[in-house]
């Protein structure tokens, strides 16, 4: 339809619609604002001119002059015959300020222009401001922009301006050609956009915001000349070689053997060099990856790929959507995650204006379309690589560390080129320093040697305190003695197994210590014991006359089943320094409980089996004797903590067995306790909050079994043995443990970790605590909440989980209970929980029952868009064959036909007809 300058407008083309579809999708974000650029020019420029200049240059090109109208249901563009362009920056005084505000701001596509020209002046140089959407415009525009803007202001500075010409229309991109289209087809075939993400990073947000931030490093010397070498040695251009060293970065850090990446592809003919407009396709290079294949043949592989690719990268990325399997409902399972780009000459060279010299210098716009860019800028003096990142996935320190390493890699690919990829070393020069730099010694002794040194320096000092009544270390010592002889007497001694069955007090640590100082294993499991030690069997009577001797123990013996003394004592040791000799209170039944008082002189309180669920008899315990560390499970912590007030204050909460709710730890800590996580693995403890694990035999392994570097998550894997713990290596060479490996997942490419799913709906003021599972052969979530038992609870907190989690971290149903299952040990009930998920009703049911009209209306759309015939109410349309173009078209066919208007991201949330069709109803009753 004409307008009424009586211009045609038309219809957005595929790859346009694609980029209005991301600004539908972070409305307001100035996500497709090109990365701007500012000319600071050694000298003053005059405002008129440069106004002049840019009003040549708009009415010179019909792409600056283009307008785009979003309006519900389609885009539309139109070329107007003027287009007035106001300089900015006039009235500024702030100039970094009045740049980045310029290019960061964003555009609305109204019909307004899409250019921004502003000039600043500073004290030492004027600043030239350049922002533009991309729709108009690409890499390539801005360079050829810049230019002209150049020598357009010289000819107007000069009076000398050449006649303009007609105007330059837009270069019309020609459809994907039958060829093309067959090879992406082929190329793509049965690959899965969802596979799995890195090992390093966050959660993907609730919300995606797409914020971003960048980061450049300079190649090594080293690495820029081997990649020269390489590419005479392997007859590949240096864009292939550094391409290829990316794609095995990506999988070292867990990207998967099957894997694609983007690469800009300018698609202007030889004839169009220098048209303007936005005319780059993003072609998705997919490659397998077999350690056993040497970089030589690899980078072959991919020289051969990348050819091919730039023949047919006439088919745009939101053509091929179609063509790839979708497993999941989150918007970044699109293509690809990671891109590579290559500019040849280093980004935009410096210039002149006016006479004057003039750097360009890029401003980031604070956006990322995707978890990982590498920007290549080569260039005679110096190489470098900008990485681009989203900064909701990534953090600055995990990016450096992996530049940092692409650097390494390319050295090591270049000294072995016929090494297998698998053995290339992929670490940085950090990763060595920390992980292979000397351990701090194991323990030179054990925890008895330890308990033995207190007993003869300190024999009177309380040991145990059980009510009103004190044991002393000397009298316990003696108690072990007797133990031991008692087991001597029955037979048993070092490489027996003796099961210990007393209750926490005097009589359980002189089991304990006694059969240690016998040389047996001790265990609470009587199966595979020689000897069962209870209440009956132990002794004070008995007179000792020979002090046992602790260090005729060998530090290599078992102390528990699987754990030797020494690694018992090595593993006490980082937590004891949380101790400071004040009383360790004895809640549980664990070991590590009693050599942590033991150990470092306190004394050890008993405390009742009611203290786990009274909250004021554990306060009244902690005041009376000022105990200092407190050790409870997180179902213990969240049943007392209420009722603790200020007799937490100043004492150390180590939260055990599970990870800690975050709820539970910022209440411990408003009480002003100091709060701390430990996980037992096999019998030792290791503190998840990054107290470096001094003489801990540990190293944290990818499923292959590489040693993973830092900010790498892997099995934590101890004395070589593996733990089924999750964990990575900090900067500071401490771990962080983040809980069972059974407990992380990938979900259609998000990683799901339940904790934090679990984290996320403890949060909501409804509920005391949280356990998720997935039931068998489903990939969904289900929860099951201790909450009140009210109306609408499923449904709350399905919205509640909208704000918290990402699409694939929210529970599909929830089970409400009075209380969570829990095992003898005070943990939650695993398998308690999945019986009882496997009972769990729909996840959110809604007050009224949604119209079966509206239902069965989202059904037939869904089976219109995705071409179906088996569409049901619980059909997931991203793992149907959806993807974000169809989503657009459904949020759009959803307003048209109810007259509801939702968000593109309500289609990634609510995947399903019913749960769309609950949504529609909810906002339809709201308007």
């Amino acid at each position: 339809m004409p307008t009424a300058e009586g211009t045609p407008r038309i219809p957005a083309t595929r790859k346009e619609e694609g980029l209005w579809l991301l600004e539908r999708l972070v409305p307001g974000e100035g996500v497709n604002n090109v990365p701007g650029v500012a000319l600071q020019v050694a000298g003053r420029l005059d405002r008129t001119v440069l106004q002049e200049a840019v009003a040549q240059l708009v009415r010179r090109y019909d792409a600056l002059r283009t307008v785009f109208h979003a309006e519900e249901t389609r885009l539309t563009k139109e070329v107007l015959p003027s287009v007035p362009v106001h300089l900015e920056g006039e009235d500024s005084t702030d100039v970094e300020a009045g740049l980045r505000e310029l290019i960061t701001r964003p555009f609305a596509l109204d019909g307004t222009p899409l250019l921004r020209v502003g000039l600043f002046h500073g004290p030492e140089h004027d600043s030239v401001g350049v922002a533009v959407h991309h729709l108009i415009f690409d890499g390539t525009s801005m360079s050829i922009f810049l230019e002209e803007l150049a020598a357009v202001y010289d000819a107007v500075l000069a009076g000398d301006l050449p006649d303009a010409g007609p105007p330059v229309p837009l270069w019309p991109e020609s459809e994907p050609k039958p060829a093309s289209l067959a090879f992406w087809r082929e190329h793509l075939r049965d690959f899965d956009a969802g596979g799995p993400g890195l090992w390093c990073g966050g959660q993907e947000s609730a919300q995606p915001t797409l914020r971003g931030e960048q980061l450049v490093r300079p190649f090594s010397g080293a690495a820029k000349d081997v990649v020269t070498a390489l590419q005479k040695e392997l007859k590949a251009p240096d864009v292939v070689v550094l391409l290829a060293a990316y794609y095995l970065l990506l999988h070292a850090h867990g990207a998967g053997s099957d894997l694609a990446v983007g690469f800009p592809v300018n698609v202007r003919s030889q004839q169009a060099q220098r048209a303007i407009g936005y005319h780059v396709n993003i072609v998705p290079l997919r490659v397998r990856i077999d350690p056993a294949e040497t970089f030589r043949t690899f980078s072959r592989r991919v020289r051969d790929l990348f050819f091919e690719a730039i023949a047919h990268a006439d088919v745009p990325m939101d053509v091929l959507l179609p063509e790839v399997e979708r497993a999941g409902s989150s918007w970044r399972t699109t293509m690809f995650r990671h891109v590579f780009n290559y500019l040849p000459f280093g980004g935009r060279a410096a210039t002149s204006i006016g006479g004057a010299p003039a750097d360009v210098v890029e401003i980031d716009p604070g956006h990322s379309k995707f978890d990982l860019e590498f920007v290549i800028l080569p260039s005679a003096e110096e190489s470098r690589v900008k990485a681009v990142y989203g900064a909701e996935v990534l953090d600055r320190g995990e990016v450096e560390l992996l530049l940092e390493r692409y650097d390494a890699l390319l050295v090591a690919a270049a000294s072995a080129p016929d090494r297998p990829l698998g053995e290339l070393d992929g670490w940085g020069a950090t990763d060595h320093a920390v992980l292979d730099a000397p351990r701090q010694p194991p323990s030179p002794g054990t925890a008895l040697t330890a308990i033995a040194r207190h007993v003869s320096e300190n024999p009177g000092a309380p040991a145990i305190v059980t009510g009103e009544s004190t044991t002393s270390y000397r009298d316990l010592w003696r108690a072990a003695a007797a133990v031991t002889t008692l087991l001597a007497d029955a037979g048993t001694g070092p490489g027996d197994v003796v099961a210990v069955a007393v209750p926490r007090g005097p009589d359980l640590a002189a089991a304990i210590l006694g059969s240690w100082l016998a040389g047996a294993t001790v265990t609470t499991d009587i199966s595979d014991a020689k000897l069962v030690l209870g209440p009956e069997e132990i002794s004070y009577a008995v007179t000792v006359t020979v002090d046992p001797d602790a260090s005729a123990v060998s530090p290599d013996g078992p102390a528990l089943p699987g754990v030797t003394h020494r690694e018992l004592a090595d593993s006490v040791r980082p937590v004891a320094g949380l101790v400071a000799a004040r009383p360790v209170l004895w809640l549980s039944a664990a070991v590590s409980e009693l050599l942590l008082a033991l150990t470092t002189g306190a004394p050890l309180v008993v405390a009742p089996d009611a203290a786990r669920t009274d909250g004021h008899l554990l306060a009244g315990l902690l005041t009376r004797h000022d105990v200092g560390v407190v050790h409870a499970t997180p179902a213990v912590w969240s049943r007392v903590v209420e009722h603790l007030g200020e007799a937490a204050g100043g004492r150390t909460a180590l939260i055990g067995a599970e990870p800690a709710p975050g709820p539970l730890v910022r209440t411990l800590r408003a009480l002003e306790a100091d709060v701390h996580t430990v996980f037992p693995v096999r019998g030792r403890w290791v503190l998840a909050d990054g107290v470096p694990v001094a003489g801990l035999d540990a190293d944290v392994v990818a499923p292959d079994g590489r040693r993973l570097p830092l900010g790498v998550r892997g099995e934590l894997r101890l004395g070589g043995t593996a733990t089924g713990v999750l964990a990575h290596w900090r900067t500071d060479g401490s771990l962080h443990v983040h809980g069972p490996l059974e407990r992380q997942l990938t979900l259609g490419g998000t990683r799901v970790d339940l904790a934090t799913v679990e984290d996320a709906l403890t949060a909501h003021t409804d509920v005391v605590a949280a356990a998720v599972t997935v039931p068998p052969g489903t990939d969904e979530l289900v929860a099951v909440v201790h909450a009140p038992d009210k109306p609408q609870l499923a449904a709350e907190l399905a919205r509640h989980a909208e704000t918290a989690l990402p699409p694939r971290a929210r529970p599909a149903r929830y089970l409400r209970v009075d209380a969570l299952p829990e095992t003898a040990a005070h943990t939650v009930d695993r398998a308690a929980v999945a019986a009882l998920a496997a009972t769990a009703g729909p996840a959110a049911p809604p007050a009224e029952a949604a119209p079966d009209a509206t239902t069965g209306a989202v059904m037939a759309m869904f089976a219109t868009l995705l071409k179906r015939t088996d569409v049901t109410e619980d059909t997931n349309f991203f793992a149907s064959g959806g993807h974000s173009l169809l989503a657009a078209q459904l949020v759009q066919r959803i307003q048209k036909q109810t007259g509801v208007r939702l968000k593109l991201s309500a289609a990634f949330s609510h995947p399903t007809p019913a749960a769309l069709a609950e949504l529609i109803t909810e906002r339809g009753s709201t308007r």
